[in-house]
């Protein structure tokens, strides 16, 4: 094994802003936000996601594909593909594709389990022998087999000491993306407020059932769609303490959201036991300061969209639920309608109104925090709403439309549209 160069654990150092405006250079229409995942993923995994993405820079020839792999794929690193026919692994968001990639480096790298309240989506994570390769150098004969070319080179460390192995190549994109780098390309990118939305029980916890519903998925499901709105209208870094069906602590809820230094907790419930409405609560003594602000704020969102559909307010309260009363930051756990209430639960089973609700919550959530819009100050509702339908539906993905709502499109974005709806339309 080389000698440890270039460690893969380790914080990112170059910001996403930087590393889109480097692959931007070369490839115009990179996606901003593959680099935005890349520092977020790897940021929790304490990995070097910049040098990461030039992993995929290398892999995808400046994410323009061309080979076995195709762009929808999401696939940015070639996990699964042998050449050929083969084309590997597919993921549904891009935030997958590089969390299976910064999960696939970190069981390379490392033997520490996945850090807490993540689940493995790499499908190849459990053939990799766990720490066999702490650094990038040692990548080449593991993830790219042979790792040089053996039309130049008559073994891996012949080419090794000619710097010419497929990690070393990779390091040599990172030092070029370095020092491209503005003086201090932190400067120009603000840390993002980190919100925490924890969908309440999961895994062996089956929660409240009632009316068909099963608040383990319901409440998972709005979060899921409540993360969405919150990412695609605003600056903000939403964490998820779960993202799947999995049983979480409730002391890990909180240590994951003290760890990572959110700036506001959010705890999606729904009630059951013969009650009917929507409540809110933060932990006792909490309601004059900023918990309680917020409180009042996200409160009242949720209600301006659920009252007019009939939905009893249960007011404002206080309880002494785990959640709260461990979280470092202001936190509030809402409890969205009744299960076991046959209005409410017809309310929760359809999806247009957990639609409405998940905005409700994010508008609230991003009214208390005072988070930027991804939109330009002034656009329209009926504009937001217009696009938001466009990506709701799959048919526009690159989050860059949104920041030039009256831009219009170029021919090629247009013919995705027509390909995405015709396919639409056949299935």
């Amino acid at each position: 094994m080389a000698a440890v160069i270039t460690p893969i654990i380790g914080k990112p150092i170059i910001q996403a802003d930087v590393m889109t405006s480097y692959v931007q250079k070369v490839n115009p229409a990179f996606n901003p936000e593959i680099a935005r995942q890349f520092w977020i993923i790897s940021s929790r995994y304490g990995l070097r996601g910049d040098i990461a993405l030039c992993q995929s820079i290398h892999e995808t020839n400046w994410f323009r594909f061309g080979g076995s792999v195709k762009p929808q794929q999401n696939n940015f690193a070639g996990i699964g593909a042998t050449g050929g026919s083969n084309p590997g692994s597919s993921f549904v968001s891009v935030e997958v594709g590089v969390k299976a990639q910064i999960q696939h480096l970190y069981a390379y790298a490392s033997k520490a389990s996945l850090p807490a309240g993540e689940v493995v989506v790499d499908p190849r994570f459990s053939l990799v022998q766990r720490g066999i390769a702490p650094a990038w150098e040692d990548l080449a004969g593991r993830w790219a087999v042979p790792g040089y070319d053996r039309s130049k080179y008559v073994s891996l460390q012949t080419a090794l000491a000619a710097g010419e192995t497929y990690g070393q190549k990779i390091i040599r994109l990172y030092e070029a993306m370095a020092a491209a780098a503005p003086p201090n390309p932190g400067s120009n990118q603000p840390v993002l407020p980190i919100v925490v939305l924890d969908a309440g029980h999961g895994g062996t916890d089956p929660g409240a059932k009632g009316s068909g519903i099963v608040e383990k998925d319901s409440v998972l499901d709005l979060t899921l769609r409540t993360a969405s709105v919150l990412r695609s209208r605003y600056a903000v870094d939403v964490r998820l303490t779960r993202s799947a069906d999995v049983f979480v602590p409730l002391s890990d809820r909180a240590t994951m959201a003290n760890g990572w230094g959110a700036a506001y907790f959010v705890a999606l419930h729904h009630n059951a036991a013969g009650g009917e409405g929507f409540e809110s609560y933060v932990y006792p003594g909490t309601r004059s300061g900023p918990a309680g602000k917020n409180q009042d704020t996200v409160h009242a969102s949720i209600m301006k969209a659920l009252g007019p559909l009939g939905v009893k307010d249960r007011g404002k309260k206080e309880a002494n639920f785990a959640v709260l009363r461990e979280t470092n930051m202001p936190s509030v756990l809402l409890e969205n309608l009744f299960v076991d209430n046959a209005i409410d639960a017809a309310l929760l089973n359809n999806s247009d109104v957990r639609q409405k609700l998940a905005i409700a919550i994010a508008e609230g959530v991003a009214t208390a925090m005072a988070l930027t819009p991804d939109y330009p100050a002034g656009t329209p509702d009926y504009k937001i709403q217009a696009i938001e339908w466009l990506y709701t539906q799959g048919l526009l993905s690159d989050p860059i439309w949104r920041k030039q709502p009256d831009t219009p499109l170029p021919l090629w974005a247009e013919a995705l549209i027509i390909q995405r709806l015709y396919t639409m339309l056949k299935s």
